[in-house]
């Protein structure tokens, strides 16, 4: 039953992740967003923000994500990761997340035309690689 409440979380966070980023459709609306966000004054930084708002959606899923693969991996279960392996600083802004992604999605610009999420997600893979393992 676990396996299958696990999976079951997974998919209605697939499902909601479009909507919570429904403004956002492609990188490339996901950069000039970010790019804007980036350059506001910091007062104006909490204010509602489409980049803002797509990067709490993306962290609150890609939390879940790791939470429920670290479960699965403590309770013996096969855990295909999706992803590299990410290991975020402690402190991590949304403005600096911003930013990292307008880096990002300016040198790549093969993946302007993708998912936001993807883009993210390889910002996310780029910038914060695990160490290697040492034996």
């Amino acid at each position: 039953m676990r396996i299958g409440s696990t999976v079951l979380v997974l998919a209605i966070l697939a499902l909601a992740a479009p909507a919570v980023a429904a403004e956002i459709n492609t990188g490339k609306e996901l950069v000039a967003a970010c790019g804007a966000y980036a350059a506001k004054d910091e007062n104006a930084l909490r204010e509602p923000d489409p980049c803002r708002r797509f990067l709490v959606g993306f962290f609150t899923a890609f939390k879940t994500s790791e939470d429920a693969h670290r479960d699965a991996m403590v309770k013996g279960l096969p855990a295909a990761a999706t992803s590299s392996c990410v290991r975020l600083p402690d402190f991590l802004s949304y403005r600096e997340m911003a930013q990292r992604i307008v880096k990002y999605g300016n040198a790549h610009s093969a993946e302007l035309a993708g998912p936001p999420r993807d883009l993210a997600q390889h910002t996310l893979e780029t910038d914060f690689p695990c160490p290697p393992r040492q034996h």
